[in-house]
């Protein structure tokens, strides 16, 4: 196709397009909790009945929320709260018409915190977010024109965590972890958490320290870091497990690629357990200047099924620092129990 039909074919098809577009329905409104308050930072899905197509969509700090792009047809509205300060919701039927803005306010349910806020980590989470100045530029570059990820980030959830499918062992195990409200997790005995992050879940921070050929990522938990190397090397031929494992790292155009192998079998993904046939790959992508995205690969064939995906969006917080973490009480828990 030579470029005059290129152009051609191109003016063509706009005002399809537009038509397409203009066809297109949203549902808007704003999230109330149960004190009358607006609820920021909330993952919204529309999905629809027959087809199962979804759009999504998080709410503003005023707690606004839109989402855009839909078919004409009937929408269930979903969100799945962060502990611990609202339940899940779910709405009925919202019938959209084409190119209809359906108007729809949200009221969430009191949770289990009782409308204390050190009690629900979201609630400290959103505070920090909202505490937060951040320019107005595009995100910055180390000498090397690589994308800068240095800083300190605040930890977020997957919005809308993917179905694991994992072996009947794994799930049973799963189900038995639930069950007793994982008291056996590593954590309470002071031991390290799950990478990327320790610690794991918001508000927990992290500070990204970037050289060339080296990133280290510190964190208030055991043991207190991890290292990318960025300098080429290859993986340890038989590397000896650990908790945080081997991390390697290159770039992907402007997105920072980690690989790592050699974790121990003694680690918790969520309540899933882990072998040390654990393959983990991160991605990294600095999407605005106060945002990273983080795509996060988990391959452990003697746990799952196939290989599943997490997506834990990190928001800078500048005006935060990192703060002694000290674990001693809990490593006796244990004897104290049976005293």
């Amino acid at each position: 196709m030579n470029v005059f039909t290129r152009v051609v074919a191109v003016f063509l098809f706009m005002p399809l397009a537009a038509f397409a577009q203009d066809d297109a329905g949203a549902i808007r409104g704003t999230i109330y909790g149960p004190q009358g308050e607006v609820v920021p930072y909330m993952p919204i899905q529309a999905t629809e009945a027959e087809s199962g197509e979804f759009e999504r969509a998080e709410s503003t700090t005023e707690g606004q929320y839109e989402v855009t792009g839909l078919a004409a047809g009937s929408y269930t509205l979903t969100i799945t709260t962060p502990c611990c300060a609202y339940l899940n919701y779910e709405s009925g039927a919202v019938k959209v018409a084409a190119g209809e803005t359906k108007d729809f306010e949200i009221h969430l349910e009191e949770g289990g915190s009782f409308n204390t806020v050190g009690d629900d980590p979201g609630n400290i989470a959103a505070t920090i977010r909202s505490e937060a100045i951040i320019p107005d530029e595009p995100p910055p570059r180390i000498a090397d024109g690589k994308p800068d990820l240095s800083g300190m980030w605040l930890v977020g959830a997957d919005p809308f965590p993917e179905e694991v499918e994992a072996h009947p062992w794994a799930e049973e195990l799963f189900d038995e972890r639930a069950e007793n409200e994982g008291i056996d997790h590593p954590h309470l005995r002071c031991l390290p958490g799950n990478p990327p992050i320790g610690g794991g879940a918001a508000p927990f921070m992290a500070k990204f320290v970037q050289k060339p050929d080296l990133l280290v990522i510190l964190f208030e938990d055991y043991p207190g870091f991890r290292q990318v190397f960025m300098d080429g090397r290859e993986h340890p031929e038989d590397p000896n497990p650990s908790w945080m494992g081997h991390s390697i790292g290159h770039w992907d155009g402007d997105t920072l690629v980690v690989d790592s192998v050699g974790f121990n079998d003694r680690g918790w993904i969520a309540l899933y357990p882990r072998t040390e046939d654990l393959h983990m790959v991160e991605r990294y992508t600095r999407s605005e200047y106060g945002r990273m995205d983080l795509e996060i690969t988990y391959e452990d064939p003697t746990v799952y099924k196939s290989p599943w995906k997490e997506n834990a969006p990190l928001h800078l917080a500048p005006q935060e620092e990192l703060i002694e973490y000290v674990c001693e009480n809990n490593k006796w828990a244990d004897a104290s129990s049976e005293n």
